[in-house]
């Protein structure tokens, strides 16, 4: 079990650090080149919060829903902002949050834990 914790909490610093790394170079490069990096923050920042669910996966450590959530919601975001298509933040945050709901349930399912409204 501690085992786990310290694995939990380099995986955190790790993604900590990287999240720092990447808003300097981004905001380096919006100085250097005089553009918007906003989409390919949040591009990175979703490709973090995802990698960090997945390492805690492959290691048995219990996932965060709430992290793979927003980094979900960053990588749907900033993915159609990279390919020139700006999706509304209202609408497509709703139709995310359906899909969690959706997915808790069957997860549920399968684990035969019972629904909560």
């Amino acid at each position: 079990m501690e085992q786990k914790n310290f694995r939990n909490k380099v995986f955190d610093t790790v993604a900590w650090g990287t999240f720092i790394v990447l808003l300097g170079v981004g905001w380096i490069a919006s100085i250097a080149y005089q553009v918007s990096t906003t989409v390919y923050i949040a591009l990175g920042v979703g490709v973090i919060l995802i990698a960090l669910n997945l390492a805690r996966y492959f290691t048995a450590i219990k996932i965060s829903k709430f992290s793979l959530f927003v980094g979900i919601i960053a990588l749907a975001l900033s993915g159609a902002g990279v390919v020139g298509y700006e999706l509304p933040f209202i609408p497509t945050l709703i139709v995310l949050i359906g899909l969690f709901v959706v997915t808790e349930a069957f997860q549920r399912l399968t684990h035969k834990q019972p629904l909560t409204a």
